[in-house]
C-alpha cells in the first residue's frame, strides 16, 4: 500500500539512499541543503515521502515559511528547485498523486493561504502535476544544461564542434590563456568574502539585487565540507576579478552564481573557470552541467551559455490557493515582493488578473521590470 508523510529524522538515511539513486535528483533534494535553507532561520524543512511497503518510492521537498500576510509552503525557497522525484521501476502516476495529496492536507493544516511547487526541469512530468495539484496559477520558466557526454568523449577528449572550431568560446579561451591569470580552488572564509565584494559591485552594475552573503557562507558550512559544492576563483596579478560558486549532487551540476568584475571582463577569465568546470565536472562524473535560468530568453547571458552547446527545457512554477489571497491583491508589488522575499509565491503579473492564470517568465520579467522602484 502506497502512503505518504513527512519524513522523520529515523528515514534520513534511507531517504538520502534513495536520493542519489535517482538519476534526475538535484542537489535541492539532499538534507545538506535542507541544511543550508535551516541555517538561514527562516523556514522550516518539510520533506514528503511516498513508501510503498515501508520502502521511499518518491519525495517531494517542502518548505513552510509563516509570515503574517499568509503562510506559503513551498518547494521554492532561496533558489531552490526541486519537485518531486520517483524510482523509475515504481508506479509514478500513484506516486505523485500521494505526494501531491498530502501536501495538499499539509497546506490545510498549516493554514497556508497557498502553495508553490517547482517541478523538475529534467522530468517530463507536468500532466501529474496539472491534473492532481490543479493549480490556480502557472509560470512557465526554462533553464539551459549542456550534456558533457556532448563535449567529452570517453577518454575525456573534447568532441564539440563549438570547442573545436574557430568560435568565440575558442577564440576567448586561446586569448585568456595568455593572460596570467591563476585559476584558485581554495575553500577558505577569505576567498569568498572578496569575491562576495566581486558579485554585489556587478550585481549594482546591472541593476539586481545580489544573493546575500549570509546564504554562500552557509554554503561554505553546509555543502563544501560534504563535497556538493565548489568555490572557483581566478586571480590577475594578485588580485581576484572572478568567480563562481557550483553546486552538485552525483550526477548534476548547477551553475548557481557566476560574478566577474568588470574592469577585468576583456581578459576572459569566465571563460577559463567555465571550462575549468566543465572537465572538472566530466572528470568527477557528473552528466548535466545545469546553468540554470536566466533573466529571459534571447539576453547577454542567455547567449553567452548558448555559446557553449546549451539546450533549453521548460519547467513550471504552480501555485495552488488555500486561503483568501485579498490582503495579496491589496498590496503594492514591491511590498509583496519584499514580505516574501526569496520565496516563490505565485506569478505576481497576474495576482490581479482575473482572466489569466497561465504566463511566463519573459512576461514576468518584464511586468517586474516595469514595477519596480528605482534602486530596488
Amino acid at each position: 500500500m502506497l502512503k505518504a508523510d513527512v519524513l522523520t529524522k529515523d528515514e534520513e538515511t534511507a531517504y538520502e539512499e534513495f536520493v542519489d539513486g535517482c538519476q534526475f535528483s538535484l542537489i535541492q533534494h539532499s538534507l545538506d541543503w535542507r541544511n543550508v535553507i535551516c541555517d538561514l532561520g527562516k523556514d522550516k524543512p518539510l520533506f514528503i515521502v511516498a513508501k510503498k511497503n515501508d520502502e521511499i518510492v518518491g519525495v517531494l521537498p517542502l518548505y513552510y515559511y509563516k509570515c503574517r500576510f499568509g503562510n506559503l509552503l513551498t518547494s521554492t525557497s532561496w533558489y531552490t528547485i526541486s519537485g518531486t522525484i520517483c524510482s523509475e521501476d515504481a508506479y509514478c502516476k500513484e506516486i505523485y498523486k500521494a505526494l501531491l495529496d498530502h501536501s495538499l492536507t499539509l497546506g490545510k493544516e498549516l493554514d497556508c493561504t497557498a502553495i508553490s511547487i517547482g517541478t523538475n526541469p529534467f522530468l517530463d512530468d507536468k500532466e501529474y502535476y496539472l491534473e492532481y495539484f490543479r493549480p490556480d496559477y502557472v509560470m512557465e520558466n526554462f533553464i539551459q544544461y549542456i550534456r558533457l557526454s556532448e563535449v567529452f568523449d570517453e577518454k575525456g577528449n573534447v568532441i564539440h564542434p563549438n570547442y573545436l572550431r574557430r568560435s568565440d568560446v575558442t577564440r576567448n579561451l586561446k586569448k585568456a590563456k595568455l593572460q596570467p591569470i591563476v585559476i584558485s580552488d581554495e575553500q577558505i572564509q577569505a576567498n569568498v568574502a572578496e569575491w562576495f565584494r566581486i558579485h554585489e559591485k556587478r550585481m549594482s552594475e546591472i541593476g539586481a539585487t545580489p544573493i546575500p552573503k549570509r546564504l554562500f557562507e552557509s554554503f561554505l558550512r553546509n555543502l563544501i565540507p560534504n563535497g556538493r559544492g565548489k568555490f572557483l576563483f581566478a586571480f590577475y596579478q594578485g588580485k581576484m576579478i572572478c568567480g563562481g560558486l557550483y553546486v552538485f549532487n552525483k550526477k548534476i551540476m548547477d551553475v548557481f552564481m557566476m560574478s566577474m568584475d568588470s574592469e577585468h571582463g576583456k581578459l576572459g577569465a569566465n571563460y577559463l573557470i567555465t571550462y575549468d568546470m566543465l572537465k572538472w565536472a566530466n572528470e568527477s562524473g557528473i552528466s548535466i552541467f545545469n546553468w540554470m535560468s536566466s533573466d529571459r530568453k534571447g539576453s547577454g547571458v542567455y547567449d553567452w551559455k548558448e555559446k557553449w552547446g546549451s539546450r533549453e527545457r521548460t519547467f513550471l512554477y504552480l501555485t495552488k490557493v488555500l486561503g483568501n489571497t485579498s490582503q495579496w491583491k491589496n498590496m503594492d508589488y514591491n511590498e509583496l515582493k519584499e514580505v516574501y522575499k526569496f520565496h516563490y509565491l505565485l506569478p505576481f503579473n497576474l495576482l490581479n488578473n482575473a482572466q489569466s492564470r497561465f504566463t511566463t517568465k519573459d512576461e514576468l520579467t518584464s511586468f517586474m521590470q516595469s514595477h519596480s522602484k528605482i534602486g530596488n
